[in-house]
């Protein structure tokens, strides 16, 4: 069976990764909103790289892979996958979460929980995009 984020969150992370996964669905229906998401989780990282140094890298390889996604260059990933990933950089970029991202010290542990359990469950998904973005770069493109 397939891992699933929600399995490694609290009660309350879980209900907020719900809406951010119905949110995430209709994100993707509009690329524009994705690249603006994308925008946004770029500017929020770079602003708070301190808070979230845990899954910093992991995060860009979420990021570059709903780019690559949404500008159709890469489509070797579930649906799903995608799907997650979209909810946890809007759960990211939201700043009304379980903790409010204001709380200095706490305030990014749950995105950071978030975070870390996407990545966990879309892992072999975030190798095969990292093998494909190494072979572009190996062939030149």
């Amino acid at each position: 069976m397939e891992a699933t984020p929600e399995a490694q969150l609290t009660l309350k992370q879980r209900k907020a990764f719900g809406i951010a996964r119905n949110a995430a669905q209709k994100v993707l229906k509009r690329r524009a909103r994705l690249f603006v998401l994308v925008r946004d989780a770029y500017k929020k990282l770079a602003k708070n790289e301190d808070a979230v140094s845990k899954v910093s890298q992991d995060v860009r390889v979420l990021l570059r892979l709903t780019k690559a996604w949404g500008t159709k260059q890469y489509r070797g990933i579930p649906w799903r996958s995608v799907l997650y990933a979209v909810a946890a950089l809007i759960y990211f970029v939201n700043p009304v979460d379980v903790i409010p991202d204001a709380l200095l010290g706490i305030g990014f542990v749950d995105d950071v929980a978030v975070l870390t359990a996407v990545i966990s469950a879309i892992q072999k998904d975030l190798i095969r995009f990292q093998d494909w973005e190494l072979k572009r770069l190996s062939e030149g493109g």
